[in-house]
């Protein structure tokens, strides 16, 4: 028999199945969405969720009920009430709940201004191979028979879930990847009303139906059935003020890595580009282990983890709960992580009390939830300064301030990571010296190639010897994983195993693996789940034509001119504040959450597809001379961090910047990049560091005015310089006409001498502009001569010179060089600013070496 609190998170979870079909149904006018759920649950499905008696039955029918009679139909109205509160109304035409697309958020106020075109999602399952799944449009038609298909073929998974047996603890995961999967795209609330305001079609299904389940697990535990009439009737008249709601009966605690920066970059080329990425898979590994680890701690489903990815975690607990159990927790958690990674990386966590009226509007006494999201970000911000202070003074001096005596010599000392090493411990690889977790990591990579699946086992929790293995950390939280190619490679459990989640990667289908691994886990509890990849992996043929992962060495092979290496970084320029304050009071739990899983899909989804295209040996599209050309490393939250030819950075980053503002649908919401090019030798932490500089040095300190408006940032920094988008387009689109001169392409090619002229030109502009800035700051000019004096000076008389003389040697190419000539002098949108990037991009695109 399934346990009471069991049967509430599944019917909170379940409550509003109804909706979706109602929508697909003929007789959809008939019954309510209520009803609908009921036969879901008690006639549709009812041998398999027999094991939960008819409580669930009773719940999902009588949500909407004005008397409920049972505490679990009661806490499930109290969820749902919570969540449901995030409704926004405005004057808006009526739709039928059938007829209505969910609309994309950052396409409407206050996230965009007013006037901007609403876009809306169209209706369908999840799916990697079709940007649907992506982008929103203005011209998305929905209906009933769109429903009904999408309706069918939920129906038949669930099918495939239940089989002839009766519910299990355990299907909880798998039925909230169903929901995952196909409610992602279906708006909760519908604009059907009959009154002058209507609601916004904004949240999906999926986000109300996790944070309901969210809530009313924490509820559960917080409330004693006295109070639920109370409350009840509180929030149906809910009031500023009102005492009832001022109640703290969660906590939003938020988990932070800190040190991923020197964990991922600070090591040697010996196998980086292997090792990189599995450093990076392991970080999102961590990150979620140590989510699940303190959800099963406090003996909580998966719902209740509200996001993580990007090295960070959100999670809602109850709040008595959490103040009893998190100082034992967090002391946990640091030993754990500093035995294992010895001061490298810390897990930060702490957390904020949310009180009922925290999930309601302002009119209703409530608050923002984006206050609690930024509340919690600053204790962990502040949590900073007393690093490694969790378990005590005690374990401080005895650990952290001791003395110890390792690697004295360079012998002793991993190549890789420049730690311990140890010849009766780690290991010689083709004469590097890599301690067993660097080798760990590169093996990890390797298996990352092309993986199909992940097995992630539950298991007693171990004790972690010298220097782990990343395997060896997880199972000091309790869990075994395993990455296979194919679900045929997964190995039988040893030891005592006591339960599974089986993952497929970059593939909503799932539940196709499901009877293979009930072959082969036997009566093990397992569910069944889907995760991005969130990466593009390169790949090279060996010498015997097989495929293995690229060094960075090859991927420089694949850049155009010069033989060099780029890294690019882009992130979302001030995402902090569209969380804290863009979405204003309507800034619900359920709203972030679409907020949130609508940026995730496009980073872990989107971007990795998108780099993909720029690796035709790895995706078996190659002609024999391909080169791959692209290794994202990283991509997750609002940022990505990739390693590629250099000469082909620029383009994958406009790319991308091109796809976001399809996303959020204009340029309210924008991206900058940085890309740092360099010999294939420069180390990468370096490498890394100056890509950094280039986006937040350069780019996110960009300011300029386009088309009359002032904008900041939606930049890139690249060749030292910040360019707008635009002006990366029009440097580029220059760059192509010059080296085009440069080659002759039928006609006689223009000496080399004409990109040393243009960068000495450029030099000379530059040193003047900075001369004539600084005197205009000492007051020796006023702002209105300031452009004239950087503009006519000396630089643009030796243009002149120097184009005429090639102008008369070169008269094949006499009309591009007139037309560049006039690009740089004019005095409106002039080229002259970009001139230094178009030198030095020109030369390294024709330069051997």
């Amino acid at each position: 028999m399934v346990t009471e609190e069991h049967t509430l998170w599944l019917a909170a979870l379940l409550h509003d199945i109804g909706k979706f079909a109602q929508r697909a149904s003929d007789q959809g006018r008939g019954a309510s969405h209520a009803e609908f759920g009921r036969r879901f649950v008690e006639e549709m499905f009812a041998g398999y969720f027999a094991p939960c008696g008819d409580y669930l039955a009773h719940a999902v029918a009588h949500h909407h009920t004005g008397s409920p009679q049972r505490d679990i139909e009661k806490l499930v109205m109290l969820a749902d009430c919570l969540s449901a509160s995030e409704r926004e109304e405005e004057e808006r035409h009526q739709e039928a709940p059938s007829w209505a697309p969910m609309v994309s958020m950052f396409s409407r106020p206050p996230l965009a201004p007013e006037g901007t075109t609403e876009l809306r999602f169209a209706l369908g399952p999840l799916n990697w191979a079709d940007e649907l799944t992506f982008f929103p449009r203005k011209d998305v038609q929905v209906g009933p028979p769109d429903y009904a298909v999408l309706w069918e073929h939920f129906v038949a998974e669930f099918r495939t879930l239940a089989g002839e047996r009766g519910y299990h603890p355990h299907d909880l995961t798998t039925i909230l990847a169903l929901l995952r999967k196909y409610t992602s795209r279906m708006p909760s609330a519908t604009p059907w009303g009959k009154g002058e305001t209507r609601t916004v079609p904004d949240v999906s299904l999926y986000d109300h139906l996790k944070s309901t389940a969210a809530i009313a697990a924490c509820l559960y535990r917080e409330l004693g059935p006295d109070s639920y009439d109370v409350l009840l009737k509180a929030l149906r008249a809910a009031s500023p003020g009102q005492e009832d709601l001022q109640l703290e009966v969660c906590a939003l605690l938020k988990g932070d890595i800190s040190g991923t920066q020197d964990f991922l970059y600070l090591m040697s080329s010996s196998g980086a580009s292997r090792g990189l990425r599995g450093r990076s898979f392991y970080l999102q590994l961590l990150t979620e282990t140590v989510a699940g680890w303190v959800l099963e701690r406090l003996g909580l489903p998966l719902t209740n983890l509200l996001f993580a990815g990007g090295g960070h975690f959100y999670l809602l607990l109850p709040f008595r709960q959490t103040q009893e159990l998190f100082p034992q927790l967090d002391k946990e958690v640091t030993e754990k992580l500093w035995r294992a990674h010895q001061g490298d990386l810390c897990l930060l966590m702490d957390y904020v009390p949310v009180a009922l009226c925290d999930f309601l509007e302002a009119e209703q006494g409530g608050h923002a939830f984006s206050e609690k999201w930024s509340e919690v970000s600053e204790r962990v911000n502040a949590a900073k300064q007393r690093k490694w202070g969790q378990p005590g003074t005690t374990w401080m001096s005895e650990v952290l301030f001791r003395p110890r005596q390792l690697g004295t010599t360079e012998e002793e000392v991993c190549q890789v990571c420049h730690g311990q090493w140890e010849p009766s411990v780690d290991m010689l690889v083709n004469g590097v010296r890599k301690c067993r977790r660097c080798e760990s990591f590169e093996e990890l990579g390797r298996k990352l190639r092309q993986p199909s699946a992940m097995l992630l086992l539950s298991m007693p929790e171990r004790e972690l010897p010298d220097r782990p293995t990343w395997d060896e950390v997880l199972a000091a939280f309790g869990r075994c994983p395993q990455v296979v190619a194919a679900a045929g490679e997964l190995v039988p459990p040893q030891g005592a195993a006591t339960s599974g989640v089986f993952y497929r990667f970059d593939s909503t289908e799932f539940l196709q693996s499901k009877t293979d691994a009930e072959r082969l886990f036997g009566d093990l509890p397992m569910a069944y789940d889907f995760r991005l990849l969130a990466d593009a992996t390169p790949a090279v043929r060996d010498a015997q034509g097989s495929l293995k992962v690229a060094e960075f060495a090859d991927l420089a092979q694949a850049s155009e001119g010069v033989k060099w290496l780029g890294v690019l970084r882009m992130d979302v320029d001030d995402l902090g504040s569209v969380f804290r304050s863009g979405l204003a009071e309507h800034a619900s739990l359920s709203r972030l959450c679409t907020l949130s899983e609508t940026l995730r899909l496009f980073f872990e989804g989107w971007v990795p597809t998108l780099f993909r295209s720029y690796n035709p040996v790895a995706s078996g599209s190659n002609g024999e001379k391909a080169h791959d050309a692209v290794y994202l490393i990283y991509a997750g939250g609002d940022d990505l961090f990739a390693v590629g030819a250099w000469s082909v950075l620029p383009e994958v980053a406009a790319q991308v910047r091109d796809d976001f503002r399809r996303l959020v649908g204009g340029d309210h919401i924008t991206l900058s990049a940085g890309i740092a090019v360099e010999h294939q030798k420069f180390p990468l932490y370096q490498l890394a560091e100056a890509a950094k500089e280039a986006l937040d040095g350069l780019a996110k300190r960009y300011s300029r005015k386009l088309n009359g408006r002032a904008v900041k940032k939606d930049a890139i920094g690249f060749m030292g310089k910040a360019m707008g988008w635009e002006e990366l387009t029009r440097a580029a689109e220059w760059k192509d006409t010059v080296v085009q001169m440069l080659r002759g392409d039928g006609k006689k090619a223009v000496p080399r001498a004409l990109v040393t002229r243009l960068a000495e030109i450029a030099h000379l502009y530059e040193a003047n502009a900075r001369l004539q800035r600084a005197r205009q700051r000492a007051g020796e000019i006023s702002e209105e001569q300031l452009n004239e004096e950087v503009m006519y000076a000396k630089w643009m008389w030796q243009l002149v010179y120097h184009l005429g003389r090639f102008r008369a040697r070169q008269e094949e190419h006499k009309e591009e060089l007139t037309e560049l000539q006039q690009a740089i002098i004019r005095q409106q949108d002039s080229l002259i600013p970009l001139l230094a990037v178009l030198a030095r991009w020109t030369e390294l695109l024709t330069r051997e070496e």
